[in-house]
């Protein structure tokens, strides 16, 4: 129990430094980021080392994979995001989110009124408030942090007051930022919360529905990249992105590949107004298509076996993120993402030591001698 309890102490403060980090950059302060980065991993060590077993051989594949993307590709993302992911999957995920919503609301509340104060004046972008954040839409983002914890939290809360915040939370701030994406986003994880309160996710076929979300996600960000860039309609809606997002992955020297680039890749290639907006995108590009394909697969691994589990709050934020994702650049940070730890949790369900081969094998050579039975007594019969 003592061990439990200083873990979740040392997720707390890992969490709040992720937040420290993200508002870092709107308060000026990067100059710290480099020793969180260290603190951050050092406090992660210690809590993978006294909770060993709740790892297996596929955490460590995983691991050394993003490794080896960082060697080829110099883009340590995704192994210092799953690194801390490892050491936060020991922790109480239900006092984790607590602790982001609650460091998110106080850096968010303290940043509103330096924006009150004229610290960091508004701007107004075609009329859309951005709250001093340089962007309407980081403001909602911001904002959406909050929201999509408050939302777990209160998931199966029968008080009609915590969902009324929600609402007010959502219609206040787009009110003000005007984010298309944001509302919709908002629109569709309610919708999402409704559903899932209503249905049996613990159904098999169900869960697999609900577990191949990011798959349908992927390939929908991926097909209006490719097919929707010339669309007026389309990137009138989505402020541009199919048109910035089909440059990126159909660039002529610089296009999609294996392991990635380095984070900085847009600053090489591109510009500051040609912006990356996407998750799945922004993933698949810069950490490349076996990264990409090993975060969506055990994502779908851990929506379908929180399903079977019941734990429908889970299953929510988690889709809430992902919804988002498909016009934020949100999937690999535990700042703005905070459900991506239970990408840990989802390769946890596949323990290939678990795996009989011997069995799989066996159970082959039984199907292909009755494949061969049948192929024989059906040429007998034939002659």
């Amino acid at each position: 129990m003592l061990k439990d309890k200083w873990r979740n102490l040392f997720g707390i403060v890992i969490v709040f430094m992720a937040v420290f980090k993200f508002y870092g950059d709107f308060f000026d302060m990067n100059s710290f980021s480099r020793y969180i980065m260290v603190l951050s991993l050092g406090l992660s060590t210690i809590m993978i080392a006294t909770d060993l077993k709740k790892f297996n051989i596929v955490h460590l594949f995983v691991f050394v994979l993003a490794g080896i993307q960082f060697a080829l590709s110099k883009n340590i993302t995704m192994a210092y995001v799953y690194y801390l992911c490892l050491g936060l999957y020991t922790c109480d995920f239900r006092i984790l989110v607590k602790w982001f919503m609650i460091f998110n609301a106080a850096f968010f509340s303290i940043y509103l009124v330096s924006n009150l104060l004229d610290i960091h004046p508004t701007e107004y972008l075609e009329g859309r408030n951005d709250f001093g954040f340089g962007n309407p839409n980081s403001s909602f983002i911001c904002m959406f942090l909050i929201w999509s914890s408050y939302f777990y939290y209160v998931f199966y809360s029968k008080k009609k007051i915590d969902f009324l915040v929600l609402f007010l939370m959502a219609f206040l701030m787009y009110s003000q930022t005007i984010t298309r994406t944001g509302l919709l986003t908002a629109i569709m994880t309610a919708l999402a919360f409704l559903i899932l309160r209503k249905i049996d996710v613990r159904k098999k076929k169900t869960a697999v529905i609900i577990g191949i979300f990011p798959i349908f996600m992927s390939i929908l960000s991926i097909l209006v990249a490719l097919f929707g860039n010339g669309d007026y309609y389309l990137n009138k809606i989505l402020s541009h992105r199919p048109l910035y997002w089909h440059s990126y992955i159909t660039h002529p020297t610089s296009g999609i590949n294996l392991f990635g680039y380095t984070p900085n890749i847009r600053d090489i290639l591109f510009s500051q107004r040609m912006p990356l907006d996407s998750g799945y995108i922004w993933t698949l590009y810069s950490m490349g298509i076996i990264v990409f394909v090993v975060i969506i697969g055990f994502l779908c691994l851990a929506i379908y076996n929180l399903c079977r589990e019941n734990q429908k709050d889970k299953v929510l934020l988690i889709v809430s993120i992902l919804i988002y994702c498909f016009a934020e650049s949100i999937l690999v940070d535990i700042a703005s993402n905070i459900s991506i730890i239970l990408l840990v949790y989802g390769i946890s369900k596949f323990d290939i030591r678990k795996i009989d081969f011997k069995k799989i094998s066996l159970s082959g050579i039984k199907f292909n001698k009755r494949k061969f039975k049948r192929a024989k007594n059906a040429k007998g019969s034939i002659s």
